[in-house]
Formats: structure tokens, sequence, C-alpha cells
């Protein structure tokens, strides 16, 4: 091997070796996705992700937090009977006010 082979491997071979020991007492961490074992991978228009990625700054959170809390959202909606079109929705809320007694 080379120099820098030999160099690289006990490079690789020390950090495969270490532990990180305990965080500092001013370090905080955290496992935010700690029950969510699946990830979604979706393909996305360069102007789509750029909105995204507006609206995620917006609201101070992560893309991938933005996307989870919309689709979660949409969820609940369809859960909840009120997903649907905005005319659609706007609809059922007129038949539901404007009910007739039978």
């Amino acid at each position: 091997m080379s120099r820098i082979d030999d160099l690289l491997a006990d490079e690789g071979a020390r950090a495969e070796a270490y532990s990180g020991g305990p965080a500092p007492e001013h370090v905080t961490t955290s496992r935010p996705n700690l029950g969510r074992q699946t990830v979604v991978s979706v393909r996305l228009a360069a102007d789509e992700h750029d909105r995204l990625s507006q609206a995620a700054r917006k609201a101070g959170m992560s893309l991938s937090t933005l996307i989870r809390v919309w689709a979660v959202d949409r969820l609940h909606a369809e859960d909840h009977g009120e997903s649907g079109t905005v005319t659609e929705r706007l609809a059922r809320l007129e038949r539901e006010v404007f009910r007739r007694p039978a």
C-alpha cells in the first residue's frame, strides 16, 4: 500500500472505533423523528421546490417538516370530511347550512 492508503486506512479505523462519548452539558440533543420510520422521496420541478422552500422559510420550519405537516393536515381533513376543492367544500357547507328539515 502507498503512504496515502495507509493514512486513509488508519483514519478510517480510528473513525470507526470512535464512540463519541457523552455530549457536553451545553449541548442539547433531540430526535424529532423518533416515531417516524418511513421516508418518502418525492420528485418536484425546480419551481415547485423553490415555492415550497419559500413557504417553509416563511413558516420557520424545514422543508421536510412543512411537507409532512401539510400531508398530515390533508389526511386529517380527509378523515373528517373536509376534503375536496374549495368549490366542493362550499357546496357541502351550503347543503349543511341550508338543509331543509324533512
